[in-house]
């Protein structure tokens, strides 16, 4: 493939930034724009579950080092009902893989370790600069910046998240639905020291969960579903301070193509879905190292082919797992406290249980 080719990258979060990290590794001189002034705030967490597929994409670059010399390893996972410890999942029950355990870090401690080897790269964001218009032929694009430049690409990889201007200009279908639900976030540190490397479910019977991810031995990234912020920050012992809070719903969408002649989408510009099961940063990276590894081979018009599939099944299996902690059935929950430890003393069990938790379904093809 010509290395010559001017590519421009729309939207510089994990997604965008990656597909640079990946393009340049390959030998291309990729351009990349971003609507904001600068990177995710590194006191606001926002995506933190890093997943072993994802450790597996970013070893080429040598960004899996930095990444595990600042984050969290979670080794277990100890499942609640109602106050009840029920069963605890190891991640060392998983199949072979190089990473047997999740890794939690900040979003924006994970854009800044791309953001410096880009750097190191030659290569830097042009924050406060989007694409604002965007027309696309058989040869490439059109597209207007906020600056009022005018440029002509070969290629445009959109990863300018969930409103996205490049979809919405490349006519490409948006189709899904909003969801009944609030999701709650809390950053909080913490007064006496926990176990970094146990993640807490805790399942309430009459629905709704919160879950507890540690980032440090005192600082706790707490996610409630179909509850308040302050009853999440209120149940939580020993608060500190509160290091970031949020809310937000969330919606189930994903884009009818993700190719469009040489328009390719990727991430939130693609496909959205709620937080169960920490897929979407690690969907997003995976899509943008398929993007480059496909474009060094000459074969970008697999990409929609090996990417679309995979949106599809995710946002769907999401889904259904977001329900099923919403609004489960009764005898559901009063399986539970049989089901959960019987799995966990279940060689096979507790096996599947702890890869779909560390998300290794997800490896992409080319990496297997």
């Amino acid at each position: 493939m010509d290395r010559t080719v001017s590519i421009l990258i729309a939207g510089a979060g994990p997604t965008g930034l990656a597909a640079a990290v990946e393009l340049k590794r390959y030998g291309f001189s990729p351009r990349i724009v971003d609507r904001d002034d600068g990177p995710t705030p590194p006191d606001q967490s926002r995506a933190l579950g890093i997943l072993p597929p994802t450790l597996r994409v970013l070893e080429a670059s040598g960004l899996t080092e930095r990444l595990l010399a600042e984050g969290q390893r979670v080794q277990r996972l100890t499942i609640h009902l109602d106050g009840r410890a029920l069963a605890t999942m190891r991640t060392q029950w998983a199949r072979e893989t190089r990473y047997p355990f999740m890794l939690t870090l900040p979003q924006g401690s994970t854009e800044r370790a791309m953001l410096d080897w880009l750097e190191g790269q030659g290569v830097s964001v042009e924050w406060n600069n989007p694409v604002t218009w965007l027309r696309s032929g058989p040869g490439g694009a059109e597209v207007e910046l906020a600056s009022g430049e005018r440029i002509r690409a070969d290629i445009v990889f959109g990863a300018d998240g969930a409103r996205s201007i490049v979809r919405r200009d490349a006519g490409i279908e948006w189709g899904g639905e909003d969801y009944p639900a609030r999701f709650a976030l809390a950053d909080l540190r913490l007064s006496k020291p926990i176990d970094p490397t146990e993640l807490h479910g805790l399942l309430r019977s009459e629905g709704g969960a919160t879950a507890l991810f540690p980032l440090r031995a005192d600082l706790l990234r707490v996610v409630g579903f179909d509850v308040s912020t302050r009853d999440v920050i209120d149940k939580t012992p020993n608060v500190a301070k509160i290091v970031w809070e949020s809310d937000f719903t969330v919606t189930f969408r994903h884009a009818g193509r993700m190719q469009a002649g040489r328009v390719f989408l990727a991430g939130d510009a693609a496909h959205v879905h709620s937080p169960v099961g920490a897929r979407g940063m690690n969907l997003g990276i995976h899509d943008a190292a398929t993007f480059a590894f496909l474009l060094s081979q000459g074969r970008e018009g697999e990409y929609e082919g090996e990417r679309l599939p995979v949106a599809r099944r995710v946002v769907a299996s999401t889904r259904r797992m977001t329900d099923f902690v919403r609004r489960r059935p009764a005898i559901a929950s009063r399986a539970l406290p049989i089901a959960l430890p019987l799995a966990a003393r279940t060689p096979f069990l507790r096996r599947r249980i702890v890869e779909n938790v560390l998300g290794l379904d997800l490896t992409p093809s080319w990496l297997r």
